[in-house]
């Protein structure tokens, strides 16, 4: 059905070639569209939407230097620059599943492939603003945050027949869900499934598990969503935030991994990887992840100075797992700290932290000489615990006495974090990653919960299983004795079971080094850790 509406539409084309924007603009004309504006780059766009609303946006996904489409149409939702009416459709000649999928985990209104006919055009268009113009009292209460009302009619809507029932359906959802009615939320999605099988209705159904508590349920549909269909980005993200409410932190990591595979191009995502598997202490995927947010973040408005200081504590973290992609990675996370400053606005006490972590890199990549220089030149701050005064910096702080060897005075450290923060548990949580036993309640329960469910399984003589408990305990609190030594046990009880592998062996010369780094002849575990370390020597000596 024609679309008879033209008149009425201001129109935005975002193209940097002249060819395009003067073709796509000729057909919008011809359609007769009240006013075609255009633009050559992300920027010039950005500058017209702050000074003037549209009806219709048609943005190149490739555009040259500085941002991409994608980049402008996620600022624009950002700077909330486009109205809830305004429709957003990405053009492109790329049709790669990396490309259209980044795309719409920014929720374009349409994705065009190029080359572009005004028939294709105009068929598509009569479509979308033939919707939006009967939706436009909708999403008009809604620019005025009166949810109640947009409810409201949008059920009316839908009772009366509308032939965009399904779009309102899914708005309804949405809304229902923003205000917690989940039960009311839940029939309408209900409603929609006995029709057909939608996976945005398939996901709202999950949400609404979600909300009402239902965890197990919630992720059942969503792992159900994901097999029929792979490529929902969102039901992906739904899942993770499932099992965060679980506090099943690796769940949750395994869940982001999977939707970054298939669609990598995502900054928030890939921060939110980054982020979850630091906190799971898996270094290898949260350095790989923060690279690529820094990456990502040229040109976007979600760039973040944290995913730059990220980079670098990740990357030293790597050097302490023994990673050999940390010295590739060395080099681009120190460019990226001495970049930081074009980039941001960094006050003097990021200066601080910034030397901090270039200091522990270069002395992790042996250039130490000029580690020293950055040391002294931070000793030498008398300024530097008052200007530094987060948590973060005093981490990163007691990291650089730890890396640059300097036991005592990094003991000594910890011990005033401890007494500072002695009444702070979400703080000692994170002090608790540079402890030999976590202080912190929380961690205590966890490592204690791990270390009894290996030991049960070790008891039993389920060694593997054993083992797999104690490494993730392992991951989690990396500088815990008595996890290593239990590790080490698990592991010298499995290869007299069933014969030692040089992976196993690996495993528990590392254990024991991690030991020996930390504990002395006065620690309560010097002893065993002395029997154990004598077990594995005969083991080696036995398989040599």
């Amino acid at each position: 059905m024609a679309f008879h509406g033209y008149g009425k539409i201001k129109a935005l084309i975002i193209d940097d070639f002249n060819n395009f924007r003067m073709t796509v603009g000729k057909m919008l004309d011809e359609f007769g569209c009240q006013e075609v504006v255009s633009a050559v780059n992300g920027q010039v766009a950005l500058k017209q939407c702050e000074d003037k609303s549209f009806d219709l946006v048609l943005c190149d996904y490739n555009l040259g230097s500085g941002k991409n489409g994608q980049q402008v149409l996620e600022e624009l939702r950002h700077k909330k620059l486009l109205k809830r009416e305004t429709l957003f459709l990405m053009v492109s000649a790329e049709s790669s599943m990396t490309i259209v999928l980044s795309a719409y985990d920014y929720a374009p209104d349409a994705y065009l492939t190029k080359p572009i006919t005004g028939k294709t055009l105009q068929k598509r268009l009569d479509r979308l603003l033939a919707q939006r113009e009967e939706m436009l009292p909708v999403y008009q209460y809604l620019n005025n945050d009166q949810i109640e009302d947009a409810i409201n009619l949008s059920r009316q809507a839908i009772a009366k027949g509308s032939r965009y029932s399904s779009a309102y359906q899914k708005l309804l959802g949405d809304l229902l869900i923003q205000i917690e009615s989940f039960d009311a939320a839940e029939q309408i999605y209900k409603q929609v499934l006995e029709a057909r099988a939608l996976d945005w209705a398939q996901v709202g159904m999950a949400r609404c598990k979600i909300g009402k508590g239902e965890y197990d349920t919630a992720i059942k549909w969503l792992n159900k969503i994901i097999s029929d269909h792979p490529y929902c980005m969102q039901a992906y993200d739904v899942l993770a935030e499932a099992f965060g409410k679980m506090d099943d932190n690796e769940s949750m990591q395994k869940a982001l991994e999977s939707a970054v595979e298939i669609s990598p191009m995502s900054i928030l995502r890939q921060t939110f990887l980054g982020e979850t598997a630091a906190k799971n202490n898996d270094t290898s995927v949260a350095a790989r992840a923060f690279n690529r947010s820094v990456k990502l973040g040229k040109n976007s408005c979600h760039d973040n100075i944290n995913n730059h200081m990220q980079l670098g504590r990740t990357t030293i973290a790597l050097f302490n797992d023994g990673d050999e992609k940390a010295e590739d990675l060395a080099k681009e996370s120190l460019r990226v700290l001495d970049s930081m400053g074009k980039n941001f606005d960094i006050d003097k006490a990021l200066q601080t932290q910034t030397k901090m972590l270039k200091c522990q890199l270069l002395t992790k990549r042996g250039d130490t000489r000029q580690a020293a220089d950055i040391f002294a030149e931070l000793s030498g701050s008398v300024d530097l615990l008052t200007d530094v005064i987060t948590l973060d910096a005093e981490l990163d702080w007691a990291n650089t006495l730890v890396v640059l060897g300097k036991k005592a005075d990094a003991d000594l450290f910890l011990t005033d974090l401890l007494d500072k923060y002695k009444d702070d548990q979400t703080a000692l949580a994170r002090i608790d990653q540079l402890l030999s036993e976590p202080v912190s309640d929380v961690n205590r329960k966890k490592v204690a919960r791990l270390n009894k469910e290996g030991i049960g399984y070790y008891n039993e003589q389920d060694f593997k299983l054993a083992i797999d408990c104690f490494v993730r305990a392992k991951r989690l609190f990396p500088k815990h004795v008595g996890v290593h030594l239990n590790l080490v046990q698990a592991l010298l009880a499995e290869m007299k079971e069933f014969g030692s592998s040089k992976e196993q062996m690996n495993m528990c010369v590392a254990a024991l080094a991690k030991v020996e780094s930390i504990v002395d002849g006065q620690h309560e575990q010097f002893a065993r850790f002395l029997q154990l370390k004598d077990m594995v020597r005969i083991v080696e000596r036995e398989n040599s």
